[in-house]
C-alpha cells in the first residue's frame, strides 16, 4: 500500500491522470493572453521605442530646417541730424543668395538621415520584440520548472516520511531511508535553485519590457505547434530590407550627398543691396554688391573630411551585410536543428516518458523494483521533463531569432492572431 501512494503521487508529477483524491496538487496561476496583442501592447507602452519615435520626430523637424532658404533679407536705416545741415536719412535693404543651392543639398542629405533614422527606430522595435519574446519564454520555462520542483519537494517530503515508517517496521534498510532523506534534502536546494532561476528570469522580463506591466495584464502562451520557416528563395532582398541595413544605407547616401554640400560651401555667396533716401538733403540711390573671398578657409578639409566619412559609412555597410546574412543563414540552421529535437521528443520522448513511468509504477507495487532504484529512475524521468521545458523554450528563443534575423516579426505575429 505504502509502495503504491509513493507510484500514485509519481504518476501526478508526471502528468500521467491519477484519481483525484490521490493527488497532491499545487495551485498554479494561469496565465493566457494573444501574443500579438501582448507585443502591441508592449510597443505602445515601451519607453525605448518613444525614444526612438522622438529622435524620428526631431529628424523631421532637422529635415524642414535644413530645406529652408539659408539666409533672410537685412533692412537698414541710416538717420543723422547735425547741427546746421540737413538730415540724413537713408534706408536700405540687403540680401545674400544662396548662389549654388546649398538649401538643396543640405535638405537632400537631412532626407537620407530622417530614413536612417526611421529605420533605427525599426530595429529597435526589432530588437523590442526579440528581447521581450526571449525573455517570455524563459520566464515560462523557469516558471514550469520552478512548478515541477515544488512538486517533487513535496514528493520526496511524503516519500521521506513513508520511508521513515518503512525502516521503523522493518520493511527498508537504512541506507535505503537515508537514500530517502538524501532525496528531500536534494529536492528542496533544487526547488530553491529553481526559485532564484525563476526570480531572474522575471527580472530578465521586466528589464526587456522596461516598464511595470498592470496587474490585469496577462502573459501569453506560445503555441504548442511550431511554426515553419517559409522557402526564401532571394536571401538578398531580404537581407536589405532588415532595418540595420536600411539604416547603414542611407548614412552612406547621406554622406555622399554630404560630400556635394560640402563643395558647395566652398562657393561664397554674394550679398546684394539697395538703398536710397537723402544724403545731407541731396536725393540718393545705391547699390553695391559683397563676395566673401575664401583666402584663409578654403574649406577643403570639410570636403575631404565628408569623402572619408563616405568611404568608412561604405564599409560599414559592407560588415553589415555579412553579419546580417551569416545571422540568417545561423538562424535557419538552429532553428530546424531545435525543431527537429523537440518534434522528435514529441514523437518519441514524452509517450516514453509516460510509459517509463507506468512501467516503474507497476514493477514498484509487485514488489520488483526497490525503493532506491525506484527513485532513482523515477528522478531521471522527472529530470527528462525538466530538460524538455528548457527545450521548449531553446527551440521558441531559436525561432525569435530567425524572426529578427529574417525581419519578419510583423508577418508571424499577424499569422498568430489569425
Amino acid at each position: 500500500m505504502k509502495r503504491q501512494l509513493l507510484a500514485i503521487t509519481y504518476l501526478a508529477v508526471l502528468g500521467v491522470s491519477v484519481p483525484a483524491q490521490a493527488q497532491n496538487k499545487t495551485p498554479v496561476v494561469q496565465e493566457s493572453s494573444n501574443i500579438e496583442g501582448f507585443i502591441n501592447y508592449v510597443l505602445k507602452s515601451s519607453p525605448a521605442i518613444a525614444e526612438a519615435q522622438a529622435r524620428v520626430n526631431a529628424s523631421k523637424a532637422g529635415k524642414r530646417a535644413a530645406s529652408k532658404w539659408q539666409y533672410n533679407p537685412e533692412i537698414s536705416f541710416d538717420l543723422e541730424d547735425v547741427s546746421g545741415e540737413d538730415k540724413t536719412k537713408i534706408i536700405g535693404i540687403n540680401q545674400t543668395i544662396d548662389w549654388s543651392g546649398k538649401f538643396i543639398s543640405s535638405g537632400k542629405t537631412a532626407s537620407f538621415e530622417l530614413l536612417a533614422v526611421e529605420a533605427d527606430r525599426d530595429e529597435v522595435i526589432q530588437n523590442t520584440m526579440l528581447n521581450v519574446l526571449s525573455s517570455l519564454a524563459d520566464y515560462r520555462a523557469a516558471k514550469n520548472i520552478y512548478n515541477l520542483a515544488i512538486q517533487r519537494s513535496n514528493l520526496m517530503e511524503r516519500f521521506s516520511k513513508l520511508a521513515q515508517k518503512g525502516f521503523k517496521a522493518g520493511d527498508i534498510d537504512q541506507s535505503e531511508n537515508n537514500l530517502a532523506q538524501l532525496a528531500l534534502s536534494e529536492a528542496l536546494i533544487a526547488q530553491a535553485d529553481a526559485e532564484t532561476a525563476l526570480a531572474q528570469s522575471k527580472e530578465m522580463l521586466d528589464s526587456s519590457l522596461g516598464f511595470q506591466l498592470e496587474n490585469e495584464f496577462t502573459l501569453p502562451e506560445f503555441p504548442t505547434k511550431l511554426p515553419e520557416i517559409p522557402i526564401m528563395e532571394d536571401h538578398d532582398q531580404i537581407i536589405m530590407a532588415l532595418p540595420a541595413i536600411r539604416a547603414i544605407k542611407n548614412r552612406e547616401e547621406a554622406a555622399k550627398s554630404a560630400i556635394k554640400q560640402a563643395q558647395k560651401n566652398r562657393i561664397p555667396d554674394p550679398t546684394i543691396g539697395v538703398a536710397g533716401g537723402k544724403d545731407t538733403g541731396t536725393d540718393m540711390v545705391g547699390f553695391y554688391v559683397s563676395i566673401p573671398l575664401n583666402v584663409l578657409n578654403t574649406y577643403g578639409a570639410e570636403v575631404d573630411q565628408a569623402k572619408e566619412e563616405a568611404i568608412a559609412e561604405a564599409k560599414a555597410g559592407q560588415n553589415a551585410y555579412y553579419t546580417a546574412k551569416t545571422r540568417l543563414q545561423s538562424a535557419i540552421r538552429t532553428y530546424k536543428l531545435s525543431q527537429k529535437a523537440w518534434e522528435n521528443w514529441q514523437i518519441n520522448g514524452a509517450q516514453s516518458l509516460a510509459e517509463q513511468t507506468n512501467l516503474l509504477d507497476r514493477k514498484f507495487k509487485v514488489g520488483d523494483l526497490s525503493a532506491t532504484d525506484y527513485l532513482v529512475q523515477i528522478k531521471q524521468a522527472l529530470d527528462t521533463q525538466v530538460a524538455a521545458e528548457e527545450l521548449h523554450a531553446k527551440v521558441w528563443k531559436s525561432w525569435f531569432a530567425w524572426l529578427y534575423a529574417s525581419g519578419t516579426f510583423n508577418q508571424w505575429l499577424k499569422n498568430s492572431g489569425e
